[in-house]
């Protein structure tokens, strides 16, 4: 199996969870390209990081007990501004998530999604 392939079958079966990478908890939402490398693409809610995908991300869904997992997605729906529950809001959220999102997912040229971005929470 080439990278590239590896890594697709790797975002199918954990996009939307949460991983660690690094010492960071993040949502895996995507898997981008450049002229260089094949990136994670990692959200914490507020931003996105991009990670090689020389290194590696590690699941956390099924690996931690599930009421603790549970709750890192239940803090995520108030917390996550991409979530139309942000802030416990009664409010329409819609047009806040949709500008978050183009803001956070505007990158410098030359840096594609070849995935993603997947924003539901998994």
């Amino acid at each position: 199996m080439d990278s590239k392939t590896h890594i697709l079958k790797e975002y199918e079966e954990l996009k939307g969870q949460f991983v660690l990478s690094h010492d960071r908890v993040y949502r895996f939402i995507g898997i981008s390209e450049d002229q260089h490398d094949y990136y994670y693409v990692l959200y914490d809610g507020r931003k996105i990081t991009c990670a090689t995908c020389v290194g590696r991300i590690t699941p956390l869904k099924g690996f931690i007990r599930q009421d603790d997992y549970n709750e890192m997605v239940r803090l995520a729906k108030l917390n996550h501004h991409d979530q139309p529950t942000v802030y416990g809001s009664k409010e329409d959220m819609t047009e806040f998530n949709r500008k978050h999102k183009e803001e956070v997912t505007t990158w410098d040229e030359g840096n594609n999604f070849i995935v993603g971005p997947f924003w539901e929470l998994n």
